[in-house]
């Protein structure tokens, strides 16, 4: 099977961080857009998802939040070519970048799908791209750790590579 990539334009990597930071120990969610190409999406732009009440996990099923703000955009001159949403510590237990049972079963064929797991920073760390496609890094006061995955049949996924030259190469 074919290596996938994902490229994160730096306007969208800076609007997830700060999205999920925003509301830290809250879930977030918002949409990518961009483009897709044979094995690759490009990321130009993520966009948060506004709601009035924040809870530990997302209060709506993510679907209908996303086919909402779908179909406006449909009128667009970019596509919506996937979704990001955050993971977060609870009750002692530290946030994974890993899709949950039902965080597949909302993933849509054609679709990249990002998760970033927001954890309080034991220590400083450089971002870096890791072995497993992911990246990750500390900002601030925490750790953070950003990863892709497309589905390629019902509940099946393929991790997704991250290629984010503006986290890897200017962040310390």
């Amino acid at each position: 099977m074919e290596e996938f990539n994902v490229y994160i334009k730096e306007r969208a990597f800076l609007a997830m961080i700060l999205s999920v930071v925003e509301v830290y120990k809250r879930e977030t969610l918002g949409l990518l857009l961009g483009h897709r190409g044979e094995n690759k999406f490009v990321i130009e732009y993520a966009i948060p998802f506004q709601t009035a009440e924040r809870m530990f996990s997302w209060s709506e099923p993510k679907t209908s939040a996303i086919e909402r703000m779908t179909e406006i955009i449909e009128n667009m001159p970019i596509n919506v070519i996937g979704d990001y949403h955050s993971h977060t510590e609870f009750r002692g237990d530290r946030a994974r970048a890993v899709p949950s049972g039902e965080d597949i079963a909302d993933m849509r064929m054609g679709n990249v799908h990002i998760i970033i797991a927001v954890n309080q920073k034991s220590k400083s760390k450089r971002w870096r791209q890791n072995k497993d496609g992911t990246i990750s890094g500390t900002l601030s006061d925490y750790h953070i750790k950003i990863s892709a995955a497309t589905p390629i049949s019902d509940y099946k996924f393929k991790p997704v590579r991250i290629i984010c030259p503006s986290a890897t190469g200017i962040f310390d």
